[in-house]
């Protein structure tokens, strides 16, 4: 029996692909910026999909415009529960998304294996009302937050939290962001970090690892140097 995604691309409009029966993943360049909620016209099962299709295990819908209600829609549907690999980088966490977003991770924490936020406007306030919900993905093994305005006191804080979650092995962090140079740095670029604060910090966060002996866990502010690694492999 075809799978839900496979059933389901003669239904998709022309800008999302589906390269393989267990992961969907659509084109940001061809989907409108503004729009009404879109994951119900290509999740939602029709008469030609059938019901015993399996559920989705990867979503990439990286720069995809989702609006709350996209996000709510997903967290109640079968796919959540069985979500292994989830990318929402791009999006805006710093407004209305943030709560559909702590309410998806509390549907997906028992089989999440890999969450990408890289790029969502998050501050400190954000990620504190996250980090509950994130301890709570025992089963996490990549998390990426690349390209926040994340404080090292909040990195900090992510980092002893979650020392606990026994499957962890990759975290790739921003540049804190009381590490710039100036306040009105080209946020996010390397060149405007101040290279003796960032090594400061990435000390302080050495030091909380290996006081823990999870040497088995890799922090980094590298997006390219570390391999998140294939989800289904890890």
């Amino acid at each position: 029996m075809e799978s839900l995604e496979r059933a389901s691309c003669s239904l998709l409009p022309a800008h999302l692909a589906c390269p393989n029966s267990q992961i969907l993943t659509p084109n940001p360049s061809q989907i409108p910026k503004s729009r009404p909620q879109i994951l119900p016209k290509f999740l939602k099962p029709s008469s030609r999909i059938p019901p015993k299709s399996a559920p989705l295990e990867s979503l990439e819908l990286a720069f995809c415009s989702l609006v709350p209600a996209d996000l709510a829609f997903l967290s109640q549907s079968f796919h959540a529960p069985a979500l292994k690999r989830l990318d929402l980088s791009g999006h805006d966490f710093s407004q209305g998304l943030l709560e559909p977003l702590r309410l998806l991770l509390e549907e997906t924490s028992a089989s999440l294996l890999h969450l990408d936020l890289m790029e969502c406007r998050m501050a400190d306030s954000h990620l504190d009302a996250l980090l509950p919900t994130l301890r709570r993905c025992r089963r996490l093994r990549f998390l990426g937050l690349y390209g926040n305005s994340l404080s090292t006191a909040a990195l900090k804080e992510l980092l002893r939290k979650t020392l606990e979650l026994p499957d962890l092995r990759l975290v790739v962090y921003p540049f804190p962001a009381d590490c710039y140079e100036a306040a009105d740095s080209r946020w996010g670029l390397e060149e405007d970090v101040d290279g003796e604060r960032l090594a400061e910090a990435e000390e302080e966060f050495s030091r909380i690892l290996e006081s823990s002996q999870r040497r088995d866990l890799v922090w980094t502010c590298d997006p390219y140097g570390h391999g998140a690694g294939d989800y289904f492999c890890l």
